[in-house]
């Protein structure tokens, strides 16, 4: 669902990350009076969403995003690639159809200029599915640089187990 200074929250409530990036991504386009653009990303600002966090660079024509940098915890529970995915295209560890469909819900949050919040399930190259509860936040472009995304993580299930999900993330907050 889009979301914007006027919609109801009270489903986010259950998602005290994503609420809270919700409010300070508001708060950020209030005081730009804009989109915030990547330059606008302070990591001060969202020390309760680090670890958490994807940028990805959006390809319309190719329906490819590219990670362009991933939170510790959201690579370590995607296992999206061998090695860092960082840099990475999403069809490097994404099926087909899951690239797809991921680029679609990246390019109408762009489109639309507003959050998307939901729930999203993908599936890898070896088959496995993973899924997350997330905030997809539309950014500015800057200096004729790509558009971009940033996305906040919250309730991760692998292979639609939320119970499995919810283990191993417990066990990645080791990091912080």
């Amino acid at each position: 669902m889009f979301i914007s200074a006027n919609s109801d929250l009270s489903e986010l409530e259950q998602y005290p990350r994503l609420l809270k990036s919700w409010h300070w991504y508001s708060d950020l386009c209030t005081k730009l009076g804009r989109l915030p653009s990547r330059q606008d990303i302070n990591p001060a600002d969202i020390k309760f969403a680090l670890g958490y966090e994807l940028l990805a660079e959006v390809n319309r024509e190719s329906k490819n995003p590219r990670v362009r940098l991933i939170g510790v915890v959201t690579e370590e529970f995607m296992k999206l690639a061998d090695g860092r995915p960082s840099g990475k295209d999403y069809d490097t560890f994404l099926t087909e159809d899951s690239k797809v469909a991921a680029s679609d819900k990246l390019t109408e949050a762009l489109d639309q200029g507003q959050p998307i919040f939901g729930t999203a399930t993908y599936t890898r190259k070896d088959e496995r599915r993973f899924g997350y509860v997330r905030i997809i936040f539309p950014l500015q472009s800057q200096n004729d640089e790509p558009e971009m995304v940033f996305l906040i993580f919250q309730d991760f299930t692998e292979n639609e187990d939320r119970e499995v999900g919810a283990q191993k993330e417990e066990a990645m907050k080791r990091w912080f």
